[in-house]
């Protein structure tokens, strides 16, 4: 089994980070081969609107998304991270969304196998762990629409600098455990 995690965030070692690694260990732990991707640093243009991608199963770009669909469509399970920037996910991980629009078929139904685990991790800095719900719903739905089976969403609250999440031992260890069980 193969976990790949794909972090929104462009800090490295920043809290959203560290929840995507707690969740890739406790995969590794549970035996999965991970990955991680940091799609801040990859090369990642934004959708064209071209609909390419509607009469030929791939996007025109070519560019470092393709090593993303080729995780999309091997691995067995998924941590996708992103910290709220300005009331929404960060436009790192906006823009890798949009541009998996080109692993839906014409009828908009999903060209991945169906039944892929997903965990979603993410930060912001309000106080209220509700605040934001409505994004991380949004982006769950998201994931639903390709055939996943997302297994939980975890939000660290009210931290600013990178890090601080390692102070919440209970959510640390609730993503970790939801690495250990990606595939119950």
């Amino acid at each position: 089994m193969k976990v790949v995690g794909f972090a929104g965030s462009p800090r490295k070692d920043g809290n959203t980070d560290v929840l995507v690694q707690q969740v890739l260990d406790g995969a590794m732990e549970a035996g999965a081969d991970v990955e991680k991707f940091y799609i801040n640093d990859m090369n990642i243009k934004g959708c064209q609107g071209c609909n390419y991608c509607r009469s030929v199963d791939g996007c025109k770009i070519d560019d470092d998304m393709t090593k993303a669909y080729e995780a999309l469509r091997d691995a067995d399970g998924f941590v996708f991270g992103s910290p709220i920037y300005f009331f929404q996910l960060t436009g790192q991980m906006r823009q890798f969304i949009d541009r998996c629009f080109a692993l839906l078929n014409p009828d908009l139904i999903s060209r991945l196998e169906a039944g892929k685990k997903a965990v979603i991790v993410g930060a912001h800095g309000a106080p209220d762990v509700g605040a934001f719900n409505t994004v991380y719903a949004e982006f769950s739905q998201i994931l639903q629409m390709f055939g996943m089976d997302v297994k939980g969403t975890f939000v660290d609250i009210g931290h600013h600098a990178p890090g601080e999440v390692k102070e919440n031992t209970g959510l640390m260890e609730q993503a970790k455990i939801a690495g250990t069980k990606i595939f119950d």
